[in-house]
């Protein structure tokens, strides 16, 4: 599949995969990647499978890990990471040959998901976050990691993040499309939380998850799976797992930043906050989905 360079104001560029219009990651050690890509629709499920779907940087590694946990039923830490079980990275034959139940994430639409998933209804768990705190977020992913080729600046980075010339396409785009699934398919089996909700009160998402799954398990197992997953206990425990240290421009993983609520406010300036705000309000005029943008 060709990759694409997706050029800012200044010139400077993003190296994405084009699929059709559609801007993936190049995801560069996967062999015969279009062709598994095109392929995932018709991908067989199961009806034990989970899937987790959120837009980039928006807590997928935390929900995962937390899932992992009360799936497994044990308050330990997973030995793997997300992308093990992220569906657009992977090969068929990966996915075929994963033990059940299969605790898989996307960041992908819906319609890109395979379609036996939805008619064997098997469960979603969906997970928003404020889109400046993303913005930030994918951002530092951008510039850190090798495969985007990406230097450039948060000024210009702004505006790059609104027009949605990044690999996954636009916040505003993505969140729709899951407001209207949610809108149009009330019967179906989609557990959603906020990334501002599991930073305020974690114990109780994460019991929510657990009662959304039909996990039998005591308060004690929950707070320790809380516990477990708080973090910066993750950030330390997860990184010395030993991601791949060559596909980051400083040889450090860094997929665990700070996991904070309302980091924008260190980055925004006034007017692009202001700017931001009327893109939104434009974007969104037809929305009912409340973001919070603090916590406070």
């Amino acid at each position: 599949m060709p990759s694409k360079k997706l050029p800012d104001n200044a010139g400077t560029s993003v190296t994405v995969m084009d699929l059709d219009g559609y801007y993936l990651p190049t995801f560069n050690e996967l062999k015969n990647h279009e062709e598994e890509l095109r392929s995932i629709p018709d991908w067989q499920a199961r009806d034990d499978d989970l899937m987790i779907c959120t837009y980039p940087k928006s807590g997928t590694h935390w929900i995962w890990e937390i899932v992992s946990m009360l799936v497994k039923k044990k308050a330990e830490r997973v030995s793997a990471v997300k992308e093990t079980a992220m569906l657009e990275i992977m090969a068929k034959a990966t996915l075929d040959n994963m033990p059940s139940p299969r605790v898989l994430n996307s960041h992908v639409y819906f319609e890109y998901l395979p379609k036996d998933f939805a008619k064997r209804r098997c469960k979603i768990i969906y997970a928003m976050r404020n889109p400046k705190d993303v913005a930030v977020s994918f951002f530092n992913h951008h510039s850190k990691i090798c495969e985007y080729e990406f230097s450039g600046t948060w000024e210009n980075y702004v505006q790059r993040f609104l027009k949605g010339d990044v690999d996954y396409g636009t916040w505003f785009d993505y969140t729709q499309k899951w407001e209207k699934f949610m809108a149009d398919n009330p019967e179906y089996p989609i557990f959603m939380t906020t990334y501002e909700d599991m930073k305020q009160d974690p114990l109780r998402q994460v019991t929510r998850i657990a009662k959304f799954l039909e996990i039998d398990c005591d308060q004690a197992f929950l707070q320790e799976v809380t516990d477990l997953c708080q973090f910066d206990r993750m950030k330390k425990e997860k990184d010395a797992l030993g991601e791949q240290v060559d596909a980051w421009k400083d040889g450090v993983p860094g997929m665990y930043r700070k996991g904070q609520v309302g980091d924008w406010k260190n980055w925004f300036t006034v007017a692009q906050s202001e700017l931001f705000d009327r893109v939104y309000q434009e974007r969104m005029k037809d929305s009912k989905v409340q973001p919070r943008f603090t916590l406070s």
